[in-house]
């Protein structure tokens, strides 16, 4: 079964700041330390290592809203991916935040040098009931597909956590 633990001691802030580093281009990732602090400073942000069956599989920032949150890292580990972990994760999430959650997408309406892997995420996404909001945002130097469980998780979610995180994003609508 996949569990959330905060993360709490070196062993895991070293496991939680390697897999980051390998799973986000640069321009996407924020400074470790100043995600620590903002996690450290509001007890609404979380950053999570994903587990299974104790064993740490993944890692997640949020930001929790009770029954909502928005996600602006998620990964499984490399050495781990192909078993279904990610599927259970979002399974999890689904049922942890009954009103729903929002996260970001790679567009796939951009040309980029890694086009098959952002349609290779998103579909994942979307084949594991992400619906697209048919919105595109633009923070650092990328454009993304915010992506929700439900219709109650929406744009406003997503500005409010983006807001608390500090992060300055345009939202804007997209035809496909």
């Amino acid at each position: 079964m996949i569990t959330f633990r905060n993360l709490s001691d070196n062993n895991d802030s070293s496991y939680w700041l390697d897999l980051y580093s390998n799973s986000f281009p640069t321009n996407q990732r924020m400074n470790f330390k100043d995600l620590t602090n903002i996690a450290n400073s509001n007890d609404s942000v979380q950053m999570l290592l994903i587990q299974l069956d104790a064993q740490n599989v993944g890692i997640i920032y949020l930001v929790d809203f009770d029954d909502q949150a928005f996600i602006l890292y998620l990964a499984i580990d490399a050495n781990m991916r192909g078993n279904g972990l990610g599927k259970l994760t979002i399974k999890a999430l689904k049922s942890r935040f009954k009103d729903g959650f929002i996260l970001e997408s790679e567009s796939i309406l951009v040309d980029s040098a890694n086009h098959k892997q952002r349609n290779a995420r998103y579909r994942f996404y979307t084949n594991n009931g992400m619906i697209d909001t048919d919105l595109a945002t633009k923070d650092s130097d990328d454009e993304f597909h915010p992506l929700t469980s439900n219709k109650y998780a929406g744009v406003d979610l997503y500005k409010k956590a983006n807001q608390i995180l500090g992060l300055d994003v345009d939202v804007i609508k997209y035809n496909k």
